[in-house]
């Protein structure tokens, strides 16, 4: 395995700057071959369409059996492809669909991806990367576990779920609170070579010291006088996001109630509780506005985020929210700087046409954190923000204008019932009515408007609001069509 291992990496540093379909074609495929899967032993396939030319990973490895089982997702990149966000929304996708427990992304490193199931939901876990490296050990244990004439489901499997844990205990001991608990237990049950000592400490960042006095007694470790530098995954995060001024009133509900509360989704689902974030409003503002912190994520839906409702600016249809996570953000400042309007950033160099949710933090995007952060200066603080919100209840209340809402599209406005069938226009996906709300694809169960943030064509699609009726067709007609005449 090792000369395998080691064969394929010296591959990779010969050919980085090949195309993607060059590096399938020459490298990979021969790599899979040498650890016996191929399409002549009938247990891989390249380029396998699921269900729509939308959904297409490069690798699926099977098991040729009976159930032609599918076992692993490999999606690949070329070797000096630096990975995006999407990358990975990508690989998920096509462990979901496939029902594939386990991933592998090749580019610039390799990654394990595992699809967890956590409170009923799936998602696509990292595991662990390892680097193209001749004598890589992680490299070699790895394709041990993926040698098709060793493969064994459970032992993959179980390399997960240690992962899984190897990593929650290694966030866990590289916080302050959890290095102390090490250091207390290190002391008390161990006492460790020096080798490990040393390999240990560069690890969590102590000083390690021996006992003078008694040199038959266990190492001692002390805590380094500099603060340990916490992991990229507990660090504080800084975060762009994106609101539409059009539909949500952001100040308002600030100056009312002094927090918002915030949909994990597609960009901003790894916000955690500790990062800041500045809040970028969409037209007519065009702007960053606020820098806020979170206080508290990965929130389940609770009926007193309703009370927010009261700052929707327009009917978003189909409303899937009781199903999905939230964090809370409080504001720190806000801002009306010119600099941080669209047009001066783009003129700067430092954003694009179309903001989308970006984590700052990432190397990439510093350019863009160092401008935000340096023209924020001239910020209200939260201290009169919070008099804001005072002097807001203290106005009196203007009395509002009833306006008649359209209300939620139900089936049962158009006649429709569980069972019937409706057509998805973009990819002509057929769906099954599963209730007056939802609908059912491929065993799980999607609102109209949450179909098409999975389905629709093209990057974002997650990050906008959809009329879910206005993309589905019921006899060669739009559902939105079909409303509008009963409604006549």
């Amino acid at each position: 395995m090792k000369q395998i291992w080691n064969t394929f990496c010296e591959d990779i540093s010969k050919n980085k700057g090949v195309r993607e379909m060059t590096f399938e074609k020459d490298i990979v495929k021969g790599f899979l071959q040498a650890l016996g899967w191929s399409r002549y032993n009938r247990n891989l396939e390249e380029q396998y369409g699921l269900y729509s030319r939308k959904w297409i990973p490069d690798f699926v490895f099977y098991l040729n059996n009976d159930n032609n089982a599918k076992e692993i997702i490999l999606e690949l990149k070329k070797p000096d492809h630096k990975q995006r966000k999407v990358d990975i929304e990508q690989i998920e996708a096509y462990m979901k669909l496939t029902d594939c427990r386990f991933g592998l992304y090749f580019g610039e490193k390799l990654e394990v991806f595992y699809l967890e199931e956590r409170d009923g939901k799936r998602s696509a876990v990292s595991i662990t990367t390892i680097d193209w490296t001749i004598n890589n050990e992680a490299g070699v244990n790895l394709i041990e576990l993926l040698d098709f004439k060793n493969y064994d489901k459970k032992k993959l499997e179980q390399f997960c779920l240690d992962h899984l844990c190897l990593n929650s205990l290694l966030c866990q001991w590289e916080t302050q609170r959890g290095q102390k608990q090490l250091y207390d237990c290190i002391i008390k049950h161990f006492k460790l070579p020096p080798s490990m000592a040393s390999s240990l400490q560069s690890r969590l960042k102590f000083t390690v010291l021996s006992n003078p006095e008694h040199e038959d007694q266990p190492v001692l470790f002390v805590p380094s006088v500099h603060p340990p530098q916490l992991p990229s995954s507990i660090q504080r995060n800084v975060w762009l996001i994106c609101y539409d001024s059009h539909y949500f009133n952001v100040e308002d509900c600030f100056k009312k109630y002094g927090q918002v509360y915030w949909m994990h989704k597609a960009g901003i689902q790894n916000v955690q509780k500790g990062d800041v974030a500045y809040l970028y409003g969409s037209s007519p503002e065009s702007a960053v506005r606020f820098k806020v912190e979170v206080v508290e994520s990965q929130l389940p839906y609770s009926p007193e985020m309703d009370v927010e409702n009261e700052f929707l600016k327009s009917d978003s249809g189909d409303v899937e929210n009781k199903d999905r996570t939230y964090f809370l953000v409080r504001p720190i400042s806000e801002t009306h700087s010119p600099a941080l309007k669209h047009a001066a950033m783009m003129n700067a160099g430092v954003i694009g046409k179309r903001p989308s949710a970006t984590k700052l933090s990432k190397q990439e995007f510093k350019t863009l954190k160092d401008y935000i952060e340096q023209h924020f200066d001239d910020a209200t603080p939260a201290e009169e923000i919070a008099i804001s919100v005072q002097k807001q209840k203290a106005k009196p209340k203007k009395q509002k204008e009833k306006t008649d809402r359209r209300p939620n599209f139900k089936f049962s406005m158009i006649g429709l019932k569980p069972g019937d069938v409706v057509t998805f226009e973009h990819d002509n996906i057929k769906v099954k009515v599963a209730s007056d709300n939802t609908v059912e694809y491929m065993g799980e169960i999607y609102t109209l408007s949450r179909f098409c943030k999975h389905f629709m064509p093209g990057e974002g699609s997650e990050n906008r609001e959809y009329q879910g009726p206005a993309h589905f067709r019921y006899n060669g007609r739009t559902l939105d069509e079909i409303r509008k005449e009963k409604d006549m």
